[in-house]
């Protein structure tokens, strides 16, 4: 379903939405009537943003009210038993009809009943994006529900404010009760430190241990300092048993370096190369003084390679030390690693009983404070929830609404209107438009009639006696609305035609199309334009061409001659137009189809032809009910089948489609009849005017007239 074809429903069924719309406004009309005046009353209360409460322990303070679940506790606070109790109370409600029930008064069924009553008026609702609360209530006493909605607002506050100094009480007495136990928590913690002290000595644990941790590092260091010398010594040992290092090297060793003997040796070398150098400068080497000096530096070199010699002893003595020394240093190393393990263990239970008195200590001055505060707070801190605005009598009733009461019932019937078109027209499974035929049968559009309405006035009724006057039949005069849709086919048909004399069958799927109609105007229209023009009632079941032209049904007609009762020019009568013929069906017989299937229909085309018609129009019966039409096919150059848009579905129409296929009759085209002139607004809205300049000027070639046409014998 398209928009096109919704709008062209729309227009056909404009009645459907109208109709329900008075329903529509005639039913809010008396629904508004039979309605009672409401009042609506509203008072407003604001509350404050999430403070920190100054009592600052969890299930103490008054709650929040900055996040929604905070927000819709309030509100819902509002709607209980003991809120709604207190405003029954107050305006001591129980002593009215309305809300005792026709209990007594001050009973408990008609406190029951008020508290039910109000909670079913009030309405509390949280405005969007404020912290204001609406109070609304509805009622028909506007006074009353002023008073309800101010008293339920009131009720809230004071209900908060009493839960609020009971939860200031509880907090306090809570408080000094926690301050109390703290206090006695903190005295068995002290006095079980104190304990712990004595009885293991752990009054200076802390600078104890901090010694022993000290030396514990010291004596890593010299012992790694130690390992690592020991290991040096290894090395050179290892060096000098291989006789791998030569004397520089050697004496290059710390060990033996430091050696006194080589040391002292060394010495002595050197102040006396020393005093060789002055000699050498004064005299030869031959001198006794430097020969004396040079024999004491060859014995000190003497002693000191006998020294070097005995180099391995020597590094043995010193591996020997080192490792004294390590192990001494190791064992020292263990006896303060387990002094810092004892003190460690003594440490562990000193801080758990210390970590706990702080604790204690802690929390006790904590509650001390709190109590301060509160003592110093009381009467400081805001109330969770305020009065903002009082609500006033009102003046008017907020329902019913006249306006919207009926302005929603009229377009509810109008919009169910609009429903019912659509699904009458997805329902719909005619043909629409041109293009709708074209998609759906895939047959060529050859003619379109439109559906012009006819509203006959007096104008019209006098342009009627004018035409009668002229002589102008009613066939003539009906003819006037579709020359121009009939001229348009004409022109189409003409082009199509193989030969000078030709016969166009009209056919429709199933009666009331319209078949009959343009097989009248066809041949009105090819009369017009001067063809001599038969035009032959096929359809012998329900023949309406001689009511059409007002031929009297006594006339012989085509079963007559088909039967050799009756000659050609018997049978072929005048329509009282010019050029034009008329063969009725003629009397009524059992069997139509097979009159016409063993009587030889073919001739009568030669006969027309041999009697100088020069277009030959026949009116068949329709192909769905009867197979009447089938039994012509040879009879026809040219077939049209007649549709009624907005009408008849399209599978009905395709099967006709089918049985001309089958039985060999070629379909030239369709004619949709009385197409909505919408679907044709190029020639009915935008050149109307010039069709209507044209409508007096066709009644001149439709006149009775000569035109070297002379009807045969009998004709009239």
């Amino acid at each position: 379903m398209n928009p096109a074809q919704l709008v062209d429903g729309v227009r056909r069924h404009s009645w459907i939405p109208i109709t329900l719309a008075l329903f529509g406004l005639i039913l809010g009309y008396a629904y508004f009537k039979r309605q009672k005046p409401v009042y609506e009353a509203v008072s407003v209360a604001q509350f404050g943003s999430e403070q920190n409460s100054l009592l600052g322990l969890n299930g103490v303070s008054t709650p929040g009210l900055g996040d929604e679940k905070s927000v819709n506790t309030l509100i819902q606070a509002a709607k209980s038993r003991e809120v709604i109790g207190r405003v029954v109370t107050e305006l001591n409600l129980t002593r009215l009809a309305g809300f005792s029930g026709g209990h007594p008064n001050n009973s408990k069924e008609a406190r029951e009943n008020a508290i039910s009553t109000v909670s079913s008026m009030v309405r509390i609702s949280l405005r969007k994006d404020t912290r204001l609360i609406d109070f609304t209530v509805s009622g028909a006493d506007p006074e009353q529900v002023a008073s309800l909605s101010n008293q339920a607002v009131l009720s809230l506050v004071a209900e908060l404010e009493s839960q609020k100094s009971k939860t200031m009480q509880g907090a306090v007495q809570a408080l000094v009760a926690e301050g109390q136990r703290l206090q006695d928590k903190l005295t068995k913690s002290e006095i079980a430190m104190h304990d712990y002290k004595r009885s293991n000595q752990a009054i200076s644990l802390d600078e104890r241990k901090d010694l022993v941790l000290t030396k514990l590092k010291e004596l890593g260091s010299e012992l790694n300092h130690q390992s690592k010398e020991r290991l040096t010594l290894e090395t050179q040992l290892k060096a000098c048993k291989e006789e791998k290092l030569p004397r520089d090297e050697l004496l290059s060793l710390p060990t033996i370096a430091s050696h006194p003997k080589v040391s002292g040796i060394l010495t002595q070398l050197s102040n006396q190369k020393s005093a060789l150098a002055l000699l050498a400068e004064r005299y030869k080497p031959k001198h006794p003084k430097y020969e004396s000096v040079q024999a004491v530096i060859n014995n000190q070199e003497q002693q000191l390679t006998t020294i070097l010699a005995d180099a391995v002893h020597m590094l043995e003595s010193s591996c020997e030390h080192a490792k004294e020394l390590e192990r001494r240093l190791q064992e020292q190393l263990k006896k303060q690693e387990s002094e810092a393990l004892d003190l460690e263990q003594l440490a562990v239970q000193y801080n758990v009983l210390k970590r706990e008195m702080e604790s204690d200590q802690a929390v006790y001055e904590s509650v001390l404070t709190r109590i301060k505060q509160v003592d110093v707070s009381k009467g400081m801190e805001t109330p969770p929830i305020w009065v903002h605005q009082l609500a006033m009598v009102p003046g008017e009733p907020v329902s019913p609404n006249a306006k919207k009461v009926v302005g929603s019932s009229t377009a509810g019937g109008f919009m169910l209107g609009l429903a019912i078109i659509g699904l009458i027209v997805m329902q719909d499974r005619s043909i629409r438009s041109v293009e709708d035929a074209r998609q759906k049968l895939r047959v060529p559009v050859l003619g379109m009639i439109a559906n012009l309405p006819h509203h006959p006035d007096t104008k019209d009724q006098r342009s009627k006696e004018h035409d009668y006057s002229q002589g102008l039949t009613p066939a003539l005069i009906a003819h006037k609305a579709v020359a121009e849709s009939f001229r348009e086919f004409r022109a189409i048909i003409a082009r199509m035609a193989k030969s000078p004399q030709t016969c166009h069958m009209v056919v429709s799927a199933i009666p009331d199309e319209g078949k009959t109609f343009v097989s009248t105007h066809l041949a009105v229209s090819l009369a017009s334009q001067g063809y001599r023009t038969l035009l032959i009632d096929m359809d012998l079941r329900r023949s309406q061409l001689a009511q059409v032209f007002g031929i009297p049904s006594s006339r012989k007609g085509v079963i007559d001659l088909l039967l050799e009762e009756a000659s050609f020019a018997e049978v072929c009568l005048s329509g009282g137009i010019a050029h034009l013929a008329i063969m009725p069906a003629g009397k009524r017989v059992a069997n139509p189809a097979e009159l016409l299937s063993t009587c030889g229909v073919e001739r009568l085309k030669d006969m027309a032809f041999a009697a100088g018609f020069d277009r030959i129009v026949i009116d068949t019966a329709p192909l769905i009910p009867v197979n009447d039409t089938l039994e012509l096919g040879g009879l026809a150059d040219s077939t049209f089948l007649v549709v009624r848009c907005n009408r008849t579905p399209s599978d009905i129409i395709q099967e006709a489609i089918r049985k001309l296929q089958q039985t060999g009759i070629p379909l030239t085209g369709l004619i949709l009849n009385r197409l909505a002139q919408r679907t044709r607004s190029y020639d009915y809205y935008y050149h109307r005017s010039y069709y209507k300049a044209g409508e007096n000027e066709e009644s001149a070639p439709l006149r009775p007239v000569s035109r070297g046409f002379t009807p045969p014998h009998k004709m009239g």
